[in-house]
């Protein structure tokens, strides 16, 4: 199985340095003794591997140097606790260190930081936050937890419940509702009044209630109270939302590769399970969950560590929580079904992962909470701030002049794709403000804007309402010609490429050869200084079109398949050259088929060398995969999805707005995953099989949000027409939902992809 970590994440020296150090600690246990024995024990961790890890400046990676911390940065802690959570080590870093410690850090009393922060971070003092109140049973409505000011400080009434390592914990930092607002107060363990009840867990922890009955808490162990209490509270449990969705990650990452070798050496039938292709696509749905997660907690913890905007942080913490907590459960219960009956013994450790996974997946908030608070907050964010971010990013401040000054309004919201050639003025301007090749390098006429922002730019071209062809001389050729092709070649069609002067198709498909790519029939017969092209080429989108076909031919009809085959650049005024347009569901005529019947083509046009097109064949589907897994894709039709059912007064139906955040979810983390395989190209370095995973979420979201669409324009939907959804624009239900069909079909089905990754990445058995 390929380490898609090392293979797509850059890390600095001092990234290494703390991932190295936390691999080799968290690697002593690998058949989970140690964490086995302590179940349902109390404590239920180990107080030595407690001052180990304090040892090893873990307990204060985020306490301030002036209170005797080593702080990380939130990226790095993700690392830390990556591989803490693989481990299913009990100790309880996120709760302690993160949240507990969070809170005291984030006060405004310099005394009790002063006092305590360098204890934390020393290991000689373990505090526990105390922040839910006890749920309430029946039709009992719960009492919150109240302070009362009385002789010059508080006295404290209430229960709190799913207190973290509450039976060790020597101290309680407990929420509670004052007079003025929230408090936050410093419990003393022995504190009159204060009793501690741990509840066992299924994964072999605790949690503990506490009942407060009049605990008396003295002015000097305030931490907190009013606003300064809130944003204490927030801060920290955002961060923390962020620490558990890492052991999340480490967690289903751990249990994924134990069950890829599980199955790679697991015999039935006479063969290992993990051939049978049932078993494969299982296993590559699963590698795409832990993919999609690691994506979103890099994002995530990036943004972290970028901006201490509390919505901004609240966002992303709700995002990166929502996403791991949901794909840690399905990966864990996956991985169940894919060891069998096994695994539902105790002596097999699957039952372990499972049951952390439900433990941290609930634990402040689980899937469903988080997403829909991160729907509210990105709808209580998006209004007001348009003209600041105008002014504060010149970025999207140039994109939203462009599509001003060069974009009609007619073209905006179509309910068809448009081509390169209905949006010819479009290119052109692109070309004429530089804006023709956002991710090209500078020096060949590109902006070199990274994934990011190529990312941030399109989503503002998606909003405006711009649904254009996929400009494939832009996308796939040019970089293909910037790594491969002659100085000619490039002096040749880049400038054409940039100003929009020339439109490029891909000529790869061929009947009968569907995804097999290297199957393709089509030949050139080098003849003097020309080749001699005959066969057949489909689905060649716009063919009718293009000036020009990059095109992929047999030049070696005796060598193996994936060998003598050529990559040649052929004018599409050749004569011998015959274009048949193909009617599709929605009535268009994008495809084509494509006929070649002793098509000279010069000598010289031949991309690299002769019989080894096939390296940039898989380089250029690299590049059409990625493109293809562009969530803007997805993007679009969501936004129509959006204000189909604002229009129909429909949005905030709870029922329907459940899953349409589950479907903003999907889309904006593939933004994530998207920009983490980009950045990979940004560095120079090549992508492999495991771009599918792109194509995979992007082209199975797009259904699920056309699908939604579906079912909610009803009867309207079956209408062969725009219904309009404000004076600006409309939408073609029908005819977006026949457009997301061949998604998953086109560029490689999902079945196909699901095979190139199970071979290719997990290098699961033939």
């Amino acid at each position: 199985m390929i380490d898609l970590k090392a293979k797509l994440d850059a890390h600095t020296d001092d990234d290494r340095m703390v991932l190295d150090a936390a691999r080799s600690y968290c690697s002593r246990d690998p058949e989970l003794r140690r964490v086995r024995a302590l179940r349902g024990q109390l404590p239920s961790h180990d107080p030595l591997a407690w001052q180990e890890m304090a040892q090893m400046g873990w307990l204060g990676c985020r306490t301030p140097e002036e209170h005797g911390g080593t702080p990380l940065s939130l990226a790095q802690l993700c690392l830390l606790l990556e591989q803490h959570g693989g481990s299913l080590a009990p100790e309880p870093l996120s709760a302690a260190v993160v949240l507990a410690g969070g809170v005291l850090a984030a006060s405004d009393n310099q005394a009790l930081k002063a006092q305590w922060l360098a204890r934390v971070a020393d290991g000689r003092w373990l505090p526990s936050l105390a922040w839910q109140d006890r749920p309430a049973l029946g039709r009992t409505k719960a009492a919150g937890t109240q302070a009362r000011a009385q002789d010059g400080g508080y006295f404290l009434n209430g229960a709190k419940a799913f207190v973290s390592h509450g039976e060790t914990a020597q101290a309680f930092l407990v929420s509670s509702q004052t007079d003025n607002g929230m408090g936050l107060f410093l419990v003393d363990r022995q504190a009159s009044g204060l009793s501690v009840t741990p509840h066992h867990r299924v994964d072999g922890g605790t949690w503990t209630e506490l009942s407060l009955a009049d605990v008396r808490v003295e002015p000097d162990a305030v931490i907190a109270l009013g606003e300064v209490a809130d944003n204490a509270l927030a801060r920290a449990l955002d961060e923390a939302r962020l620490a558990v969705s890492a052991e999340l990650v480490g967690l289903m990452s751990r249990l994924f590769e134990i069950t890829v070798d599980y199955v790679t050496m697991r015999e039935q039938f006479g063969r290992p399970v993990g051939s049978f292709q049932a078993l494969q696509h299982r296993a590559v749905d699963t590698l795409v969950q832990v993919e999609m997660a690691r994506a979103v907690l890099r994002q995530a913890a990036a943004g972290f560590d970028a901006s201490d905007d509390p919505a901004t942080r609240a966002r992303l913490a709700s995002q990166v929580k929502a996403r791991c907590s949901d794909a840690a459960l399905k990966v864990t219960k996956a991985c169940v079904q894919m060891h069998g009956g096994i695994a539902y013994t105790d002596e097999c450790n699957v039952g372990l992962f499972l049951k952390r996974a439900m433990v941290l997946s609930a634990w402040l908030g689980g899937p469903g909470e988080h997403r829909q608070r991160y729907g509210r907050l990105l709808q209580e964010g998006s209004e007001p701030s348009a003209e600041a971010r105008e002014d504060d990013d010149p970025l999207i401040r140039k994109a939203r002049q462009l599509l001003a000054e060069h974009f009609p309004a007619e073209w905006r919201f179509p309910t068809t794709r448009m081509s390169q050639a209905q949006t010819e003025p479009w290119q052109r301007a692109l070309g004429q403000h530089g804006w023709a090749a956002p991710g090209w390098p500078k020096e060949f006429g590109g902006m070199g804007l990274s994934a990011w922002d190529q990312i941030r730019v399109l989503d503002e071209f998606s909003n405006a309402g711009v649904s254009t062809v996929s400009n494939m001389g832009v996308t796939m050729l040019g970089p293909l010609l910037i790594r491969y092709g002659t100085p000619a070649q490039r002096e040749k069609h880049l400038p054409g490429i940039l100003s929009g002067e020339t439109r490029w198709c891909q000529g790869y498909s061929e009947p009968g050869a569907g995804s097999d790519l290297a199957g393709l029939r089509t030949t050139a017969v080098l003849q003097g200084d020309h080749f001699v092209v005959n066969g057949q080429k489909i689905w060649t989108t716009y063919a009718h079109e293009a000036h020009w076909i990059f095109l992929l031919v047999r030049t070696d009809p005796k060598a193996k398949k994936q060998q003598g085959i050529s990559f040649l650049l052929v004018d599409m005024k050749s004569p011998g050259i015959t274009v048949k347009r193909i009617r599709n569901l929605t009535g268009e005529s994008e495809f084509c088929e494509v006929f070649f019947d002793n098509v000279q083509v010069p000598a010289a046009q031949i991309v690299g060398e002769l019989n080894r097109g096939w390296t940039m064949a898989k380089s250029l589907l690299g590049s059409e995969r990625i493109m293809i897994g562009s969530p803007r894709l997805a993007r679009y039709p969501l936004q129509l999805l959006r204000d189909l059912l604002k229009a129909q007064g429909r949005f905030d139906d709870p029922v329907i707005r459940v899953r349409y955040d589950e479907l903003q979810l999907d889309v904006d983390d593939l933004g994530a995953f998207f920009v983490r395989m980009a950045e990979v190209l940004r560095r120079g370095e090549e992508l492999g099989p495991e771009v599918s995973m792109l194509k995979l979420w992007v082209s199975e979201t797009m259904q699920r949000v056309t699908d939604l669409m579906l079912e909610a324009g009803g009867q309207q939907a079956t209408l062969d027409e725009a219904i309009p959804l404000d004076d600006s624009h409309s939408v073609h239900i029908a005819g977006h939902y026949f457009m997301s069909r061949p998604a998953t079909i086109y560029g490689g089905s999902s079945e196909i992809q699901r095979n190139i990754l199970a071979r290719g990445v997990l290098e699961l058995p033939d």
